[in-house]
């Protein structure tokens, strides 16, 4: 299985094979029950928080310790970066109700600079903002991306304290930025954009929202992966039981994210896989290890012979990006 355009750089652990990203949520704080104030239910996923056996429980995006496990867990499995989810605001002066999301994915960038400077599994990060109506309300879209990619540059990218841009992930030799928002109006939009493009140019900008050829997440469609030579997207389902618009996506016990996987590898293979997501426990995306006994608004986590099994979506991860390294 051979990547499908070998002249897609990216800078992951193995040169010129296929890298595997995921997206990674700092929204949490102490209560759960609010998670970022964005009107979401009560979130009673309880994940693995250490190698404590049975350490399932809340946490703080911001937790050293529970950071420094999230990173050797994505480093045994081989995951050559991460990206935030920072898509509701916080940036480029822009929703600042939402800026504790940046401050958390801070504390984890200051935390892989370390993780990088003492292993040899580098895991990199990029960043994905936001550029929809909630964050640039009356400005130009074009200039809120700008701003927003001003301040990933500023603050994120020539951070030494984040290691800089070595630990950025790139694409053409170039970090990688993505956007959320409507991805057929905001390339347009930058395209038309007669400001400043100073720090926009810097970056290899991406778009994101439902999973369609060659964005890079959010939402997953029953239809699964989309094949696309630079970036495909895996995910284990989607949504909420009464969420209407996109469409529930049932896990399946597995299934549909393993089916996923499947169509990624029985094809030439992208540049990027991406799974959404390492840890969103607000739209039920997560494939990290959790007790979901308590979960009312999505569905537990039943491996096929009906039992809960909280390590059932991470063990596919492995596994699959095993069959992947394999070739």
């Amino acid at each position: 299985m051979q990547r499908a355009d070998p002249s897609i750089l990216t800078n992951g652990n193995r040169p010129a094979t296929t890298d595997v990203g995921t997206w990674y949520c700092t929204y949490y704080d102490d209560n759960w029950d609010n998670v970022g104030g964005m009107g979401y239910v009560p979130t009673y996923y309880r994940p693995l928080c250490s190698d404590t056996p049975d350490d399932y429980r809340t946490y703080r995006a911001d937790d050293a310790a529970v950071i420094d496990y999230h990173l050797a867990q994505l480093a045994a499995a081989q995951i050559d970066f991460i990206l935030f989810e920072v898509t509701p605001g916080g940036l480029g002066g822009y929703r600042l109700t939402m800026q504790p999301f940046v401050d958390k994915a801070r504390a984890v960038c200051e935390r892989l600079a370390l993780w990088n400077a003492g292993n040899p599994w580098k895991i990199r990060y990029a960043i994905a903002a936001g550029a929809h109506y909630g964050v640039y309300q009356s400005d130009p879209v074009g200039l809120c991306m700008e701003r927003e990619a001003q301040e990933v540059w500023e603050t994120f990218v020539t951070n030494p304290a984040y290691g800089g841009e070595d630990t950025c992930y790139q694409l053409n030799g170039k970090p990688l930025l993505v956007y959320w928002g409507d991805p057929e109006a905001n390339p347009r939009h930058w395209a038309a954009y007669e400001g400043d493009k100073t720090y926009g140019e810097r970056f290899s900008i991406r778009y994101a929202s439902d999973v369609r050829a060659g964005t890079y997440g959010w939402n997953i469609y029953a239809s699964g992966t989309v094949l696309h030579p630079e970036v495909e997207v895996v995910s284990p389902g989607w949504g909420h039981y009464t969420r209407a618009e996109p469409p529930y996506v049932e896990r399946q016990a597995g299934r549909f994210y393993q089916r996923c996987w499947d169509t990624v590898l029985g094809n030439s293979l992208p540049a990027i896989v991406m799974v959404v997501t390492f840890n969103d426990y607000l739209e039920n995306t997560a494939v990290w290890t959790a007790d979901t006994s308590a979960v009312t608004d999505a569905d537990r986590w039943l491996n096929p012979a009906g039992e809960l099994d909280p390590a059932l979506y991470w063990r596919l991860t492995v596994d699959n990006i095993r069959r992947l390294r394999k070739g």
